[in-house]
């Protein structure tokens, strides 16, 4: 969504209640171009009911500092607000005009997105062919080919009722080579996803950089040309959004080391279809940003090394059979 050519982006901003109120963000997003027409604490917002007559197109929020019960508000707020939801990672840098572009043209992309077939935020996911199939998929950036391989050194099964699908922040060269490197780390095959390929029990996709992954009603698979908004190559936000839209209960994931916030959105999207999402342990984490926004999120249920994810999964497939999978951890 570009703003020279589509009314003002009209955006709320929310904190807790240990952040300071941000003037100079408010004033940043001003001279940009967007209004502010909201900014109060995120209690406030939740007991007031205000998303259900909120003038936004998007909520901004600063979960620095948040207590539990923050956290708890957040998650049931998260499961009534129809809103885009920005997460902001701590206050403003002041002047740092980089940050504040990269910001806004989150905010674009969420709003954008919003409006994209609801794909951000599914609510009734489009019925796929393979009925039993159940989809996972794990986000990964700055130290994500090594836990990655932790994962799958300790990952003892894959059921056959069960695709994985991963999104790594790499180079566009280097996708066959991860690939390679996973198959090799663990008793798995992982390969690149090619257009036209069929979503299969069993197997591990990695997602191609510079492409969109879809996923047909068949479970075929085609890559499109990414958006020219896109901030991160891949998208996992886009890659979670699309597996949720498809798969429903039957989605999960899976957030693992890496540098910014790509799939928070994506994780609020699984957990509102009723999937599961789970993350990497901070202090386990060569970056812990992305699993620190993805908990901020509330939708996170499980934390663990790469190790304990492995077992984590295999143990929870095996217990939440396809047919029965209610989205709890």
């Amino acid at each position: 969504m570009c703003r020279s050519e589509a009314r003002t982006l009209v955006v709320g901003l929310l904190r807790t209640r240990r952040a300071s109120a941000d003037d100079g963000l408010r004033e940043a997003l001003q001279r940009q171009g967007l209004r502010v027409a909201l900014e109060e604490q995120l209690s406030q917002f939740a007991h007031g009911l205000r998303w259900q007559r909120c003038p936004v197109d998007a909520l901004l929020l600063n979960m620095e500092l948040a207590d539990e019960t923050e956290l708890d508000l957040l998650d049931r707020m998260l499961e009534r607000v129809a809103l885009p939801l920005v997460f902001q990672d701590g206050q403003a840098p002041v002047g740092d005009e980089i940050w504040l572009q990269r910001l806004i043209a989150k905010i674009e992309a969420a709003v954008g997105d919003r409006a994209d077939a609801g794909e951000v935020w599914p609510t009734r996911p489009a019925p796929a062919e393979h009925a039993g199939l159940r989809c996972w998929v794990l986000g990964a950036s700055f130290g994500g080919p090594e836990a990655l391989k932790r994962f799958f050194g300790a990952l003892p099964a894959l059921p056959a009722d069960t695709a994985l699908i991963i999104g790594q922040h790499i180079a566009a060269g280097f996708v066959d080579v991860l690939a390679s490197q996973l198959s090799r780390a663990g008793a798995f095959t992982v390969s690149a996803a090619r257009d036209g390929d069929s979503l299969e029990s069993g197997r591990i996709y990695v997602a191609p950089v510079q492409e969109r992954l879809r996923i047909e009603a068949d479970g075929r698979l085609r890559l499109e040309p990414a958006a020219a908004t896109q901030l991160y190559m891949p998208s996992i936000d886009q890659l979670m959004c699309e597996v949720a839209r498809r798969f429903g209960p039957r989605s999960g994931a899976i957030v693992f080391s890496g540098m910014g916030d790509d799939g928070a959105r994506g994780c609020v999207a699984i957990y509102r279809a009723g999937g599961v999402v789970w993350a990497q342990a901070a202090d386990s984490c060569a970056c812990d940003s992305m699993p620190v926004c993805a908990k901020a999120t509330g939708a996170v249920s499980y934390e663990g090394t790469p190790e304990e994810l492995a077992a984590r999964l295999a143990e929870h497939l095996v217990a939440s059979p396809a047919a029965a999978h209610t989205g709890t951890a």
